[in-house]
Parts: C-alpha cells; structure tokens; sequence
C-alpha cells in the first residue's frame, strides 16, 4: 500500500470529517463508551476549525486518491501539541498512523517538546505514541456537564470578559507559567467565544476560555494561580452559559476542583494521559483543559 503524506487543502474537509467522525466514534464505541459526535457533520466542523485556525503543520495521509488519516501540530512558542490524530477505519492496521506520526516529528525537530492527549481506553494508540518516545506525564479526568440545575453557579465581581487591550496582559501571565505561546489561540477564543479573566486587585490570577460548540461548550484551557481561583472562573462559565451542555479536562491531582465541579453536575466520561516527548512538565499552576485546537 503506497501512502502519501502532504498538507490538508479546503477540498480535502469532507473527507477528513467524515474520518474524524468515524475513527473517534469508532473508538469509544468498541470499548463501551458514548460516542463523541452525534454526526459526521460535527466532524466537518471540527475539520473547517482546524483549518481555519491554521495550526502550522495539518497534514493527511493519502492512499489510492483517498484521504486515509490526519494529524496535526499547533507550535506554541519553543513547545508544541499535536492532535487530532485519526485513521479511517477502513485503513486502520497498515501503519497509517505511524507515517502520520513520523511525518509530524520531523516538522517538529525544532521544538523543545511535544504533547497529546490519549484516552486511557485506546491502548493501540498510548503504545504508538509511546514507542515513538511520548512518555505519559498526567492523568486528566474528561468530564462532561448536561443540561439542567447548576447548584453553586453565580458570577463573581471578580471576574471579566478579555476585551482586546487584555490580550497582553493575559499573554504576559500565562507565557511564565504554562511555558506555552498561546496568544494566537487565545484570541481565537476570544472571537468565537468568551475568555474569562480573575483578578484580585488588578492583578490576573487566572483565566478561562470557553468556546461552544454544536453540541457543548468546551471549558478550557485553563490556567489559575490555585483551585480556588479556578473553581470562580468555573462557576462564573457556568452561570453565563446556563443551561448549555459542557465539557473540560481537569488534572486529577486538582481534588477540590473535581470535587466542586462534581457538584455542579459534571460526570466522568473517562480518563485522558498527557503525553509528552521532550522538555514540558505539568507546572505547580492548575490546569484544564478543552478538546480544540489541541488533542481531542
């Protein structure tokens, strides 16, 4: 089977929808779990998202003509996240995702690291990404939020919404501390959906973007100066998107946060690793984390 490797155009986004689609929900539901998408044009959208957003590196295996597989890297300063990383099912088992992978580091050879995200229920794709030197650094914990009450939900004086002129200043806190370039995605949020901001005093300890969806809202990333500055940005989101289905990642060590995410109503959907090749770690900071433009 001859695979060819090049860059993800405009015409290639049905079929790579229907691939996102397919693979993921394919996926979670040979191991018993809900399916990602309700539809392939979820999948379309998520396609159109990441080629609209632009991350550097959007790359598709090709094979007799056919989109085979995608993969993608999203540089963010001397760091890099990688993913979706998906294979029509119909051409799962020949290596695909291997070249795809292979391909990627290469592009990658400049950065200090790279990261994904890997549901712990897919053994077959943790093993690739760990014989291609990811080692697994974090235990996230996927959960999701339906549609109903919010007991604890209520907006906070604290907190505001990044208009323009905060772009910086929310760029200088978060460089330091997450190690991450993210000014590109964070105005990207901005646009299409809200950026949380906690101060105390002026100054910023914490911030959340939020971007809904078809479907859900997605909570994250996130980054806060403790849990409790994270818990505000999170019930402040939640009261302003009150009623709207939901979805994070949050750090497993964070036990009062998943605690008090629990009693707004946020379910376990399953566990996600944070993989890692190269220098990144998980800092001291919390985290949390959303689906797009990184992982899945």
């Amino acid at each position: 089977m001859k695979i060819r490797i090049r860059d993800m155009t405009r015409t290639d986004l049905d079929q790579v929808g229907k691939i996102l689609f397919e693979s993921f929900n394919g996926v979670a539901s040979k191991f018993g779990y809900a399916p990602r998408m309700q539809n392939v044009q979820e999948g379309t959208s998520w396609a159109w998202a990441l080629l609209r957003h632009g991350p550097r590196e959007l790359l598709v295996a090709e094979v007799e003509n056919r989109v085979a597989g995608i993969t993608c890297l999203n540089p963010r300063g001397n760091h890099g996240g990688i993913g979706p990383v998906a294979v029509n099912p119909a051409f799962q088992g020949y290596g695909i995702g291997r070249e795809l992978m292979d391909a990627l580091l290469k592009r990658a050879d400049g950065l200090q690291s790279v990261r994904l995200f890997v549901e712990a229920f897919n053994p077959a794709s943790f093993f690739l990404y760990y014989t291609l030197g990811l080692m697994p650094v974090a235990v996230l914990l996927d959960l999701f939020l339906k549609t109903g009450p919010r007991p604890g939900a209520n907006t906070n004086s604290e907190i505001s919404e990044l208009t323009a002129k905060d772009l910086d200043d929310v760029c200088a806190y978060d460089i330091p501390r997450s190690e991450l370039d993210r000014r590109t995605d964070i105005a990207y949020y901005s646009k299409w959906g809200k950026v949380f901001i906690c101060r105390n005093r002026s100054q910023i300890q914490g911030f959340l973007a939020c971007l809904p969806g078809a479907q859900s809202v997605q909570l994250g990333p996130l980054l806060a100066e403790g849990e409790e500055e994270a818990k505000c940005l999170f019930r402040h989101a939640l009261d302003v998107f009150n009623g709207r289905p939901a979805q994070t990642r949050v750090m497993a060590r964070d036990h009062s946060l998943v605690r008090a995410l629990q009693e707004s109503g946020f379910k376990l959907y399953c566990l996600n690793i944070l993989m890692v090749r190269g220098s990144w770690q998980p800092t001291r900071y919390v985290e949390a984390f959303g689906r797009f433009p990184e992982g899945v």
